[in-house]
């Protein structure tokens, strides 16, 4: 196997995490559907549930000085259902499956123009038993599986071509919510566990036909959250506060250190009914920076705000449909690392529910 030079050695450790998921389910703000909101708002009632969202991610990356400019663009395709049986007067099961399809597509603007693109899967399903106490506390116990595909990313120019291509990895964990219920008030916790799993990432170029293997790892990190759900006179209020340990794992530098930080998420949601069977729910999710340092700035890791609104109807079964909106900055403060990055992104959500 021949040996990169250092040219191509470079290069290609440049794009080593430019494409592929390092943390599990990235953009995290498209997703509402949190263990803690799940537990409170379906509790042990039989039902299920079917959700898809579609969201088109535009970001840009401008450099000052040079002028120069790479597009980093995402079209993700999700799908999640639920099911929840009833196994006796105070327990159930219920299996919740999402999964996620991601098309990535990044641009740059200088000459010679370097277009990379990559397609992935993720899922992570998860299995609970739900236990109802005679104190009206709620008892959540989950198993949960992490799985991202085989995938390859190929970036492309007038003077080269490159491939990296990710092995398939697995990685399972688990998790514990508590909630209380008390007349017009609900609230909780819950503690999800991490997981982190190696894979390797072949890069091959057509420079020198050089081939060599890296490593990269996912990473779903440790959440700690607490929540509430409140009544009030014209519908229902619920948030949520998550803690995140991402630097507990995942990718590092040479040196050893993380390259992300501890962050947090906050949503608050609010389920309003309008005239006749229809009602209104809007999500608002705020993501603080999760990156360790300016050399580590990307656009999954910048601070954003996700707002969601949703209509139900009742047609027989409530059915839903509605919007979603993106949108974060951020820029590199020191004179070596001086890029400004913007997302913008939008989308739409559709489903169906019976008995929540």
């Amino acid at each position: 196997m021949p040996g990169p030079s250092p040219w191509s050695r470079r290069l290609l450790f440049a794009g080593l995490l430019a494409s592929g998921s390092a943390q599990a389910f990235t953009y995290e703000v498209l997703y509402e559907d949190t263990i803690g909101r799940d537990a409170v708002v379906f509790g042990r009632t039989p039902g299920f549930q079917a959700v898809a969202k579609s969201v088109l991610l535009d970001g840009s990356v401008k450099t000052s000085g040079t002028e120069t400019r790479t597009f980093d663009r995402n079209v993700i395709n999700y799908v999640k259902y639920m099911q929840q049986f009833a196994i006796g007067s105070n327990a159930s099961l219920r299996l919740t499956l999402p999964a996620l399809v991601n098309y990535r597509k990044e641009e740059g603007e200088q000459t010679p123009v370097i277009v990379t693109e990559s397609t992935w899967l993720e899922a992570k399903p998860r299995l609970e038993f739900v236990y109802a106490t005679q104190n009206a506390l709620d008892l959540v116990l989950g198993v949960d599986g992490y799985h991202v595909t085989e995938f390859e990313a190929k970036s492309e120019s007038a003077l080269f071509t490159a491939t990296d291509k990710y092995e398939a990895a697995s990685a399972s964990y688990g998790h514990l919510v508590v909630v209380k219920h008390g007349g017009n008030f609900d609230g909780g916790f819950s503690f999800k566990a991490a997981a982190e799993k190696k894979r390797n990432v072949t890069k091959s170029t057509s420079i020198d036909e050089s081939t060599f293997v890296v490593e990269d790892r996912i990473y779903d990190p440790t959440t700690i959250a607490i929540f509430m759900r409140t009544k009030v006179k014209w519908g229902l209020i619920f948030g949520e506060f998550a803690a995140i340990e991402a630097s507990g794992g995942g990718n590092r530098t040479d040196r050893g250190a993380t390259v992300k930080e501890d962050y947090f998420r906050v949503q608050l949601a609010g389920f309003f009914p309008l005239s006749g069977a229809l009602d209104l729910e809007s999500t608002l999710i705020y993501k603080s920076l999760s990156y360790a340092d300016n050399r580590n700035v990307s656009m999954d890791t910048i601070p954003m705000l996700g707002l969601q609104l949703k209509l139900t109807a009742n047609i027989g079964v409530p059915v839903f449909g509605g919007l979603i909106g993106v949108q974060g900055t951020d820029g590199q403060s020191i004179p070596e690392f001086n890029a400004r990055y913007k997302l913008f992104g939008i989308g739409g959500i559709a489903g169906i529910q019976s008995n929540f």
